[in-house]
C-alpha cells in the first residue's frame, strides 16, 4: 500500500469566516449529467457550505450548489466562546442564524449543524478560538463546559436542525488529549440530553476520523486502533458519523477496498453516516487527480448504498479560492466542481446519484 505524504486536516479556521459572510456565480456545467440509474438511494446527499470565495453572493450560491444535487447542508463552526459565557448573543450571530435559516428555507434544505471546538490547525491538540482568559483550557474547565452546553442548546432551539454532530473528530481529540477526552465525553453527554429536550427529532452524534479509527493515521509509529471508542459515546448517540480522507493514506482509489465502509458495521448496531469526506490524490496530473476522485466516490456512494446509511457528506462542493499554504492548499482541489464552476468527473458521480429518488425522512432511512 502506497502512502503519500499528505496529511488532511479540515478547514476549520475557513469554516469561521462562514460565520462573517453568512453576517452580512458558480459557472453553468458544460458537459450534461449521465442518466441516472440504480435503485432509490437509502442516503440523503449534502454539501458543506464553504463558499468558492469569501462574499455573501459565494455562500448564498454553496446552498445554491447543494440544493442542485442534494438534501442537505452542513454549516460547521466552532462556538462563540465569549457570547456563550456572557449570555448575549452579538447581532453578527444572530444575523448569521437568521440568515442561514432563510437561505436553507429557500432551497430547501435539512440543516446540518456541525459544532466543532477544537483546533484543526494544531491537530485537534487544543480547543480553538477561546477568549484568552481560557487559553489552555480544556472541557473540565467549567466554564468551558457551561459555554459548549449553552451552544448546544442555541443550535437546537434557533436552528432545529435534522443533523447535530457535538464535536468532530474527537478520535484525534483523544489520541492529543487523552487526559482530557473524559470530560468531553460527559460533556458531550450532557449537551445530548439537553439538545434532545429542545428538539426531539434532531438526530444527535459525534463525528470520528475514520481512517485514525482504523489505525491508519498518524502515519508513524504511534497509529493504532480507536474503535473502543465509540462504545464510551452510547447509547447517547443517534448514528455512528464519521469523516473520512482516504486520500491521506492511499494513493488511488483502486488501492481503498470496495468494502472501507462496511467494517463500520462491525462495531455499531446504529446507522453508519459519511458526516463528511473528500479525495484529492498526491499528484500534480490533474487529468489524473480528477479520474482518481471520481472513481473513489462511485465507490464510496456504492458502500452507502449497501449499508443503508441514511446521510454522505462531501465535504467541499466547489474548490476554494483562498486556501493559502499547506495543509490547507488541498481545499483548492478537493471540491467536485473546479474554482470556476466547470464540473469535474466526480460531480458527475455526485449528480446521477442526487437524481436516483431518496427513500423516506430522516431518521426513517
Amino acid at each position: 500500500m502506497t502512502r503519500p505524504r499528505l496529511r488532511w486536516f479540515p478547514a476549520a479556521a475557513l469554516v469561521a469566516c462562514c460565520v462573517l459572510i453568512a453576517a452580512c456565480d458558480e459557472g453553468a456545467d458544460v458537459r450534461p449529467a449521465p442518466t441516472p440509474s440504480g435503485p432509490p438511494r437509502t442516503f440523503a446527499m449534502g454539501l458543506s457550505s464553504l463558499p468558492v470565495e469569501l462574499t455573501e453572493e459565494s455562500y448564498a450560491g454553496a446552498f445554491e450548489l447543494a440544493a442542485s444535487a442534494g438534501e442537505v447542508i452542513l454549516i460547521q463552526r466552532t462556538p462563540p466562546w465569549q457570547e456563550m459565557l456572557s449570555g448575549s448573543i452579538s447581532q453578527e450571530t444572530a444575523n448569521a442564524t437568521r440568515r442561514e435559516i432563510e437561505l436553507a428555507e429557500e432551497h430547501g434544505l435539512e440543516l446540518f449543524i456541525a459544532i466543532d471546538p477544537t483546533d484543526a490547525a494544531t491537530g485537534r491538540s487544543e480547543l480553538a478560538d477561546l477568549p484568552a482568559e481560557l487559553r489552555g483550557a480544556g472541557f473540565a474547565d467549567g466554564r468551558v463546559r457551561e459555554a459548549f452546553l449553552a451552544y448546544a442548546q442555541y443550535v437546537a432551539e434557533n436552528y432545529r436542525p435534522a443533523y447535530l454532530a457535538l464535536g468532530v473528530e474527537v478520535n484525534t481529540y483523544a489520541r492529543e488529549r487523552p487526559e482530557d477526552f473524559p470530560s468531553f465525553v460527559s460533556l458531550y453527554k450532557d449537551a445530548y440530553s439537553a439538545v434532545k429536550q429542545l428538539s426531539p427529532s434532531t438526530l444527535v452524534f459525534p463525528v470520528f476520523q475514520f481512517e485514525e479509527l482504523q489505525g491508519l493515521l498518524p502515519l508513524d509509529a504511534t497509529a493504532q486502533s480507536q474503535w473502543g471508542l465509540i462504545d464510551r459515546f452510547e447509547p447517547e448517540m443517534d448514528l455512528l458519523a464519521v469523516s473520512s480522507y482516504p486520500s491521506a493514506v492511499f494513493a488511488t482509489a483502486a488501492e481503498i477496498s470496495l468494502t472501507y465502509y462496511s467494517q463500520l458495521a462491525l462495531f455499531t448496531t446504529l446507522p453508519v453516516a459519511i458526516a463528511q469526506m473528500g479525495f484529492a490524490p498526491a499528484t500534480d496530473d490533474i487529468e489524473e487527480a480528477e479520474a482518481e476522485q471520481g472513481e473513489f466516490l462511485t465507490r464510496a456512494l456504492d458502500g452507502a448504498q449497501r449499508l443503508s446509511m441514511p446521510l454522505v457528506v462531501w465535504f467541499v462542493g466547489q474548490d476554494l479560492s483562498y486556501t493559502g499554504a499547506p495543509p490547507l492548499d488541498l481545499l483548492a482541489r478537493i471540491g467536485l466542481k473546479r474554482v470556476d464552476g466547470s464540473p469535474k468527473t466526480a460531480w458527475l458521480v455526485w449528480q446521477a446519484a442526487a437524481a436516483r429518488p431518496l427513500a423516506g425522512p430522516p431518521g426513517s432511512r
